[in-house]
C-alpha cells in the first residue's frame, strides 16, 4: 500500500508505517514521502528555532499564552509539511537521489530535477567548487582578520589557523562575513541615514555595513553586534532622544560616565538591582550618526580594562557576550542570551539567504 497523493497530515500518525508497507513500500513514489517527511522535520527545526529567537519580545504580552503557543505549534506543524510538499528547501531532491536504488531514476518535481535526473548529471564537481568557493573566502577573511590585529596566521603543526573555529562554524562565519561585505558594498551611504525603520529587515539593511566594520576590529560576528543594537533600541523603534526630541544615535546604551565629554541624553531607564526591575533616570552618551555609535561602542570596551576578558573571547560571539554581561556591561540577568538569541536568528536568515542564492545562480548556470 502506497501513500496517496494528497497533502499528509502532521496528525497522521499512521502514514510513516504505510510508507513501509506493501508492494510498493521501495517505490520512487514512497521514497519520495519519505524524503519530504525528513525535510519536514528539518523546516520544523528551523521555525521552532525563529521562535524561540522571538520569544525575547512576547514577554508582557497578553496574547502569549500556553494556548496561543499550542496552536502556533500545530500551525507550525502543518507549515512545516506544506513547504516540504511543495519547492521546499531543496533537500528532497538530493534525498532521492541519496535513497533511490542505483541504476533506478528518482522521481522529480521541479524542471531542474527532472533534467538532472534524465542527464544523470555528477553533481560532485558543483559540491567541490561550493566547497572551494567557502574555503577561499575563508582565507581571505582570516588573513585580513591576521592583519588588522597587527600580526600573522598563527598555525598548528598541521597548517591549520589555530584560532578557536570549529570548521563547519569558520566556514559558516566566513561565507556571512563575506555577504556582510557585499552588503556594504551594495547599500552604500543612502540607508545609514535612516532614523526611522518600518520593520526589523529595514534595521538590519541599514545597521549590518557599520556593524561589519566594527565587527572587524572586535573580531566578532557582526550580526551579534546588530543584535546587541536591536535589542537595546527594540529594533531602532526605541531609541533615547535628546531634550529636543532629535535622535542620540545611541545604539549600545552606553552612559555619559567614564570621562565622556561629547553631548548627553537624560532619560528614565530600566536598571535591574539584586534581581529586581525598576526605572531609574540615567545620562547617556548622543552621537551625530550611527557609525559613530559603533565607533565609539569598540573604542568604549577597548579602553575599559574591565572588558578585557571579553575582548579575549571574541572568536565565540556567545561567551563574548557572557563576559560582557559578567563585566557589568547590563543589568539585566538575561541580556547576554537575549542577544544571542536575535543573532542566532539573524544568522540563519542570513545563512538561508546565502543558500537560496547560490541555488539560484547554480540554476541559472545550467540553464
Amino acid at each position: 500500500m502506497s501513500i496517496s497523493n494528497s497533502s499528509l497530515n502532521y496528525t497522521d500518525l499512521n502514514s510513516v508505517s504505510q510508507l513501509k508497507s506493501g508492494a510498493k513500500a521501495n517505490s520512487p513514489e514512497n521514497i519520495r514521502k519519505v524524503a519530504e517527511q525528513f525535510e519536514s522535520l528539518f523546516v520544523n527545526m528551523m521555525v521552532k528555532s525563529m521562535r524561540n529567537a522571538n520569544a525575547v519580545f512576547a514577554e508582557g504580552n497578553p496574547l502569549n499564552t500556553p494556548q496561543t503557543r499550542h496552536y502556533q505549534d500545530m500551525y507550525d506543524n502543518q507549515l512545516s509539511i506544506h513547504l516540504a510538499e511543495s519547492k521546499g528547501l531543496g533537500l528532497t531532491d538530493t534525498l532521492m537521489r541519496q535513497l533511490s536504488p542505483q541504476g533506478s531514476t528518482p522521481v522529480a518535481t521541479s524542471a531542474a530535477s527532472q533534467a538532472e535526473a534524465v542527464s544523470g548529471v555528477d553533481q560532485s564537481a558543483l559540491l567541490a567548487r561550493r566547497r572551494l568557493a567557502i574555503s577561499s573566502n575563508y582565507s581571505a577573511w582570516a588573513q585580513k582578520h591576521a592583519q588588522q590585529q597587527g600580526g600573522n596566521l598563527q598555525t598548528t603543526d598541521s597548517g591549520s589557523v589555530a584560532d578557536n573555529w570549529q570548521p563547519l562554524r569558520a566556514l559558516q562565519a566566513a561565507a556571512r562575513t563575506a555577504a556582510a561585505g557585499t552588503t556594504a558594498q551594495t547599500l552604500g551611504a543612502e540607508t545609514t541615514g535612516r532614523t526611522r525603520f518600518a520593520n526589523a529587515d529595514e534595521f538590519v539593511e541599514t545597521m549590518l555595513p557599520m556593524a561589519e566594520k566594527a565587527a572587524a576590529r572586535l573580531g566578532v560576528d557582526p550580526h551579534y553586534l546588530v543584535a546587541q543594537a536591536a535589542l537595546e533600541t527594540g529594533w531602532g523603534k526605541s531609541v533615547i532622544k535628546e531634550s529636543d526630541g532629535s535622535s542620540s544615535y545611541n545604539l549600545f546604551g552606553i552612559k555619559s560616565h567614564g570621562g565622556w565629554q561629547g553631548d548627553s541624553a537624560n532619560v528614565m531607564t530600566t536598571e535591574y538591582r539584586n534581581g529586581v526591575q525598576g526605572k531609574e533616570r540615567a545620562s547617556f552618551r548622543s552621537y551625530d550618526s550611527w557609525e559613530q555609535s559603533f565607533e565609539d561602542y569598540v573604542s568604549f570596551l577597548e579602553t575599559n580594562g574591565r572588558y578585557q576578558q571579553a575582548l579575549s573571547s571574541t572568536a565565540n560571539p556567545d561567551s563574548f557576550f557572557r563576559e560582557l554581561q559578567q563585566a557589568g556591561y547590563a543589568t539585566d540577568p538575561q541580556y547576554a542570551n537575549k542577544v544571542s538569541q536575535i543573532a542566532r536568528k539573524l544568522i540563519s536568515e542570513t545563512d538561508t539567504r546565502l543558500a537560496n542564492n547560490t541555488a539560484a545562480a547554480d540554476s541559472a548556470g545550467r540553464a
